[in-house]
């Protein structure tokens, strides 16, 4: 292909009018033949390797999104079908909706026996109008818009950079494209990759939304793989070792929001982290990248409690600011799971082992996509048209990036290495930014974790945000973006748990005060006590002892405690005067309370993995106490 390093100094040229129609170039006089669909007669299953098997619906549907590029008029090259992102936002001022443009490009340069539209004419007319659209989408100074005409912003502009990094590496070993597009799509990767970097205003929304930043990182090293350059190879250089740190709360997590989100932090950070470690592992840039991935896997290591089970882990996930995922699944291994491994950096960090599939787990997966492939070969679904994702562009993102899994002894070991399989520990992280605190709580008989600071997105809920039991797993989760299934106090004037807001707690071990302050460390030993005032009037204290968890409530009025409990199919769960008992493998785990109050249970419909959230309801007047105990297991 003819795309290559020397077209850099002609992009230069068309800096300042590659985002405008005047700089569209000719790249087809005549109506484009229709991308015909797969003949599916002249293939077998064993064209197929065994980590290409999930590619069959896409190749069955990609005649569809092919055909989707519109090939007149002022949106001509804009793929005019919702199969990624909100189909409200399938505009063509959406950048993010261009990201197909990947997809194009992979069918159109991947040389294998089951794809008939390598070098397809048909499709390098759809690609390149495409590719020229994208062109003049961008603003002269480099950015893309994603809600509205002109409305500029990070997201579109930063993922943008990875998707076309991954793109031109396609490209650039593939087969012809036309020579002066090609020099404009260069010079406009390059743009937006400059102004990520440079541009304050994209950093400060950076700095609270690290997902949609770092997209520039990994694009930026793809595309200097390509096409480098001394002086933005210096500029991306440094940014990433001092940008690293800021993105990262000392907790560990990347912020969303400026809090954690599991989704974001495990989905598409991760995604710009393995892209960007693939470039530059075995290098100081590497190191750094490393680090970061470090400092995250100690976090979600505190924050994610292995099912005795072997279901998978369940989260402390009530603080997550913006997606919502309560569960990590590990016992039905899924193509989601699979791509988790190529994710996280477990061939260097191997605490990160204890959350992947193992080699031999992803070869037995591989196997049974295989017999089900044999078995409906041809019967591919049609995408659903409207849904967020029925054609996504990651699908085709990480192909070439390395995918490491742990063997099946490499896992049992990191997953022993996990730190509540200790006896006993109290374990405090705080933010620097926000001055949210993570307390761990291990006592021989329970594991529990309590949230606390300043609410930061409106699905946030602070408090009690887990208690595991390291024989029959998970009791209590509190939920995100509930009133029914968060843990917390409802008094009479609210609707929702008190713990939904701002939660200002005060640390003491043994009656001696703690005073909380950023960054990660061990507390004495001993027992902890948290206790918080309510904004307007009364207190509640959680008392953290060796056998029992005790809560005591004070407020002026009436008032409600909710406990969700997680309730497996097989599970017992009791109400009686004075006492909720869950049994679940022949063991009893208990809350007790005062006989004279009134306890309800809710069924909220949630599942949490294999369980289902319930929650105890009690109710009393002016105070409330109960305790957790844990003393017959």
């Amino acid at each position: 292909m003819n795309n290559s390093r020397h077209f850099l100094p002609i992009a230069f040229l068309v800096l300042t009018i590659c985002g405008t129609a005047h700089a569209q170039v000719s790249l087809a006089s005549s109506s484009w033949a229709k991308v015909p669909p797969v003949d599916w007669s002249k293939l077998k299953p064993e064209d197929f390797s065994d980590d290409e098997l999930d590619l069959p619906y896409y190749l069955g549907n990609f005649h569809q999104l092919a055909n989707s590029v519109v090939e007149t008029g002022e949106s001509r090259g804009f793929i005019d079908l919702s199969v990624w992102r909100n189909q409200q936002d399938n505009k063509p001022y959406n950048a993010r909706i261009m990201e197909n443009i990947l997809s194009l490009a992979f069918f159109y340069s991947t040389k294998r026996p089951w794809n008939q539209y390598h070098a397809s004419a048909a499709v390098r007319d759809r690609l390149e109008a495409a590719l020229d659209f994208w062109c003049r989408i961008q603003s002269p100074d480099g950015r893309f818009s994603e809600y509205g005409p002109r409305q500029w912003n990070l997201a579109a502009t930063a993922f943008a950079t990875k998707f076309m990094g991954q793109t031109l590496t396609l490209l650039r070993a593939g087969p012809p494209i036309n020579s002066a597009l090609m020099t404009r799509v260069v010079a406009a990767d390059r743009r937006a990759i400059q102004i990520v970097l440079n541009d304050p205003d994209l950093y400060r929304h950076g700095k609270d939304f690290t997902n949609q930043y770092t997209n520039m990182w990994a694009g930026a090293l793809a595309f200097l793989k390509l096409y480098p350059d001394p002086n933005l190879d210096q500029q991306v250089r440094r940014n990433i070792r001092e940008k690293s740190k800021v993105f990262q709360s000392p907790a560990g997590y990347f912020y969303e929001a400026r809090g954690p989100d599991w989704g974001y932090n495990l989905g598409t950070h991760h995604s710009n982290l393995a892209m960007a470690w693939h470039y530059a592992r075995g290098s100081d840039l590497g190191r750094v990248l490393l680090e970061e991935e470090k400092s995250f896997v100690d976090w979600l290591a505190l924050n994610a409690v292995r099912e005795p089970d072997g279901s998978g882990f369940t989260l402390n996930r009530a603080i997550e600011t913006r997606q919502r995922h309560p569960f990590l699944a590990t016992e039905a291994l899924t193509r989601s799971q699979e791509d988790q491994g190529q994710r996280l950096i477990a061939a260097e960090v191997v605490l990160a082992r204890a959350f992947l599939p193992t080699r031999e787990e992803i070869g037995r997966y591989r196997a049974q996509r295989r017999v089900e492939l044999q078995k409906h070969w041809a019967e591919i679904k049609a995408p659903e048209v409207g849904t967020f994702s029925a054609f996504s562009p990651y699908s085709f993102l990480h192909r070439s990036h390395e995918k490491w899994y742990p063997t099946a002894a490499q896992r049992e070991a990191a997953r022993k290495a996990l730190p509540y399989l200790r006896s006993s520990f109290t374990h405090q992280r705080m933010d620097a930014r926000e001055r949210v605190a993570f307390t761990f709580i291990r006592k021989p008989r329970y594991y529990a974790i309590f949230n606390s600071g300043p609410n930061l997105t409106s699905q946030q809920r602070y408090g009690l945000g887990l208690i595991w039991q390291p024989e029959i797993g998970s009791l209590l989760q509190s939920q995100t973006g509930t009133n029914d299934g968060a843990w917390g106090t409802v008094p009479v004037d609210r609707q929702g748990v008190y713990e939904a807001g701002t939660v200002d707690a005060a640390f003491s071990i043994d009656g001696r005060a703690i005073s909380s302050s950023p960054g990660n460390r061990d507390l004495s030993t001993g027992v902890l006590a948290v206790k918080y005032k309510f904004s307007d009037q009364g207190d509640k204290t959680i008392t953290f002892g060796d056998r029992e968890i005790v809560v005591d409530v004070h407020v002026s009025g009436r008032l409600q405690e909710n406990i969700p409990l997680l309730v497996g199919l097989d599970d017992k769960l009791i109400v009686k005067a004075g006492e909720v008992t869950l049994t679940r493998a022949g063991k009893v785990f208990s809350i007790k309370f005062d006989p004279q109050m009134n306890a309800t249970t809710v069924d909220t419909g949630l599942k949490v993995g294999p369980r289902r959230v319930v929650t105890v309801q009690l109710r009393s007047q002016s105070k409330l106490s109960y305790r957790f105990d844990f003393s017959a297991l």
